[in-house]
């Protein structure tokens, strides 16, 4: 039986039968997961992964304190930065003043990145996630964001920027002063 297409084992989207990718979030496609009957819609997954699991496939040593840790789909490196100020993430423009993490090597164009599609705070006691008017929407652990509007989000949330995703970790400032006290 020859399937009408394949989904995606990431947002488990139906894509063409000779797909090799998926044409919403950029995941590469199981020969598996063919069969129409595979998967389902909503798996009732989790949105993030605990906190708790972190350690055994990331270093959470290299995260800056007070920094962020961003792990780009289908990227070798992650991004390690010190969030000092707010951080465009988007493509690079010509003459930018501001401070903005350039996603266009990683085929931002083409998986639907605005210029300026978002924008990461560090608040007081966490980070905080602003759509930009994007083009093709902001998704915080799967639930689209209104534009302009600031967002928390906790550490070890998924992102997605158009078709592009991501999956943030941070560190507070005060964490290393609390440990040394205790």
């Amino acid at each position: 039986m020859k399937a009408s297409g394949k989904f995606c084992p990431i947002c488990k989207n139906k894509n063409a039968y000779t797909a090799s990718s998926c044409s919403y979030c950029g995941a590469a496609l199981e020969e598996n997961l063919t069969y129409a009957g595979a998967t389902t819609k909503d798996t009732g997954g989790l949105s993030s992964i605990p906190l708790d699991n972190l350690g055994s496939f990331v270093d959470m040593a290299l995260i800056p304190q007070g920094g962020i840790g961003i792990y780009v789909a289908g990227a070798l490196k992650p991004y390690y930065l010190d969030m000092d100020k707010d951080l465009i993430v988007g493509r690079k423009l010509e003459a930018a003043s501001e401070a903005i993490l350039d996603l266009s090597d990683l085929d931002g164009f083409n998986l639907g990145l605005s210029r300026r599609h978002a924008m990461l705070r560090r608040t007081e006691s966490s980070y905080e996630l602003t759509d930009l008017s994007s083009t093709n929407g902001t998704w915080l652990n799967n639930e689209r964001l209104a534009p302009n509007k600031p967002y928390p989000f906790a550490s070890g949330s998924q992102l997605r920027l158009g078709r592009m995703r991501l999956f943030v970790l941070y560190r507070h400032a005060l964490e290393g002063i609390k440990k040394t006290k205790s």
